[in-house]
């Protein structure tokens, strides 16, 4: 998964929360992740509540000094929690990517892949989160049995294959609302199109997202 979002907090806080603030990032940027972890909570202990802009910052980084951990359950509980706090739709897209890489590296990939999802529609230009929403479904298909083929109440046509060969084609360009119409046109003309009907589903998924402001 590519790197995580972390926010750099100087200027954000005061008095002691500050001071650990600014230390736990210095910490983070030498790889001494459980001394970070250990800033961040301090830091967040000086905080007179637990809503607002720069608690989701510091549950954010904290999130990501568990990740580099490798206690993904619990970065993931933390990004959470700064999405819930973030104050801005990039604030919580950043939240819920994070959010997102933990739960795939903690092998929840239908919890990531909904993560990622949520990513992209509070932010639509998220590239990052929409490579690994893609990689995700990918991932999960490989799982299913024979690594995702037609369900077997029908067989696809050869028309069929080849509409689904060329919808990927377009998938491939991120051209997923032109994917989309050509998969509902061919259903239209040949009902064993329907095979794919997981992959028409997660075209309109990816095609709404793309249609957002």
């Amino acid at each position: 998964m590519p790197v995580l979002w972390i926010l750099l907090l100087v200027g954000l806080l005061g008095g002691d929360a500050e001071d650990d603030g600014r230390r736990g990032n210095l910490l983070y940027e030498q790889g001494e992740y459980e001394a970070a972890e250990s800033a961040y909570r301090s830091a967040l202990s000086a905080l007179p509540d637990s809503t607002g802009k720069v608690y989701a910052a510091l549950q954010n980084n904290l999130g990501a000094a568990l990740y580099r951990q490798d206690e993904f359950t619990d970065a993931q509980a933390a990004f959470t929690r700064a999405h819930e706090a973030a104050l801005s739709d990039e604030e919580r897209a950043r939240a819920l990517y994070n959010a997102g890489n933990a739960a795939a590296r903690d092998g929840s990939l239908e919890t990531a892949m909904d993560f990622f999802r949520r990513t992209l529609l509070a932010d639509p230009s998220f590239q990052e989160a929409r490579a690994n929403y893609e990689i995700i479904h990918r991932q999960l298909q490989e799982r299913r049995p024979q690594g995702g083929s037609p369900p077997p109440d029908v067989d696809p046509s050869a028309f069929a294959e080849r509409l689904k060969r060329q919808a990927e084609a377009l998938v491939a360009e991120q051209a997923y609302s032109r994917a989309l119409t050509l998969m509902e046109n061919g259903l239209e003309r040949d009902s064993t199109v329907r095979a794919y009907r997981d992959f028409i589903q997660r075209l309109r998924d990816v095609s709404t997202i793309d249609d957002l402001p």
